[in-house]
């Protein structure tokens, strides 16, 4: 019987390291890093953009946020951002355009390996520089480009892909440009993301069923009765489709970390919470939000669907 038992723990300790394994490090296509690289790029040099008009204004000495205003009005210790090092217009705004150039090579991916990391620094510095400037949008930006860093993402959708083909002289070499290496770091990367995407929903999930608004089925009602932020004018929506919208959104966030990961139920979680998010984005008006929540669940995208749909498209592929 001892031997039984034995042989038992040996076999699930066994199991449990293997399953383990595959999980993380079986190699994997990194196809889905190089499109999420793309569009994470996007939004990034957007939201760097947006700051470009008052870089002078906010961040300079005598500005609105001085460097002490913001260490008062927040818990930051110390320099955390590329701003803090300088203190006239003129040089914040060079190296704003600077951190702007950054992130075209880095959604270009170009140099991808360094321009991924310098992009990261570039985006981390703007919003430690003016944390009360940010919202929901931030911090799933940073946590996509942060596991970015540590993939394959110019493998494809990249100039660093195209130039590779071009440099190719010989048959194998030629061959070796046009396809894609399975890599365990992209594996590692692309699970990261989504790991980290269904911890959110659920946090984010949790959190409404304890409010009360949520719980009573209202609180779209209350986001849609918001003229200042709403995109769409849905306050004429009656009680039975606002309690539904509102129960909804709350059913596809708790569900989703639990039954995305089952291949079946997949494609029908990652169109239901597309969906969530732009109802929200027509509620709230925070599109960048929606936008990078829909980047991020292109990780739990297979390769093959995703080359299937952007065969056409891609340069690269």
């Amino acid at each position: 019987m001892q031997c039984g038992v034995a042989n038992y723990f040996r076999s699930l300790v066994d199991g449990v390291a293997d399953g383990w394994n595959r999980f993380w490090f079986t190699p994997s296509d990194p196809y889905p890093l190089g499109l999420i690289r793309l569009l994470t790029g996007c939004l990034a040099t957007l939201l760097h953009l947006t700051l470009l008009p008052d870089v002078g204004r906010l961040f300079a000495a005598g500005g609105w946020l001085p460097p002490e205003a913001v260490d008062r009005l927040t818990i930051r210790g110390g320099s955390t951002s590329l701003f803090d090092l300088f203190s006239s217009p003129g040089e914040l705004t060079a190296i704003h355009v600077l951190g702007l150039a950054v992130l075209v090579f880095f959604t270009l991916g170009f140099w991808s390996r360094l321009t991924s990391i310098l992009a990261l620094i570039v985006i981390l510095s703007d919003v430690h520089r003016g944390p009360m400037l940010t919202s929901q949008f931030e911090p799933v930006l940073t946590m996509v480009m942060c596991y970015l860093c540590l993939g394959p993402s110019g493998a494809s959708w990249s100039l660093d892909r195209l130039l590779a083909r071009r440099r190719a002289t010989t048959p194998v070499a030629r061959a070796a440009a046009e396809s894609s290496t399975p890599s365990w770091a992209a594996t590692v990367s692309v699970r990261l993301i989504q790991v980290h995407l269904a911890l959110l929903m659920a946090t984010m999930g949790g959190a409404k069923i304890f409010g009360a608004t949520w719980w009573v089925g209202s609180a779209v009602w209350w986001l849609a009765s918001r003229p200042e932020s709403r995109l769409v004018d849905l306050t004429g929506l009656g009680e039975y489709a606002i309690n539904f919208w509102t129960h909804a959104i709350v059913a596809v966030e708790l569900s989703f970390p639990i039954l995305v990961w089952s291949r079946l139920l997949r494609p029908l979680l990652l169109t239901l919470a597309a969906l969530v998010w732009i109802s929200l984005a027509l509620l709230t008006g925070q599109i960048t939000f929606a936008l990078m929540m829909i980047v991020a669940s292109l990780s739990f995208c297979s390769p093959a669907w995703l080359r299937g749909c952007c065969r056409k498209a891609d340069p690269a592929a």
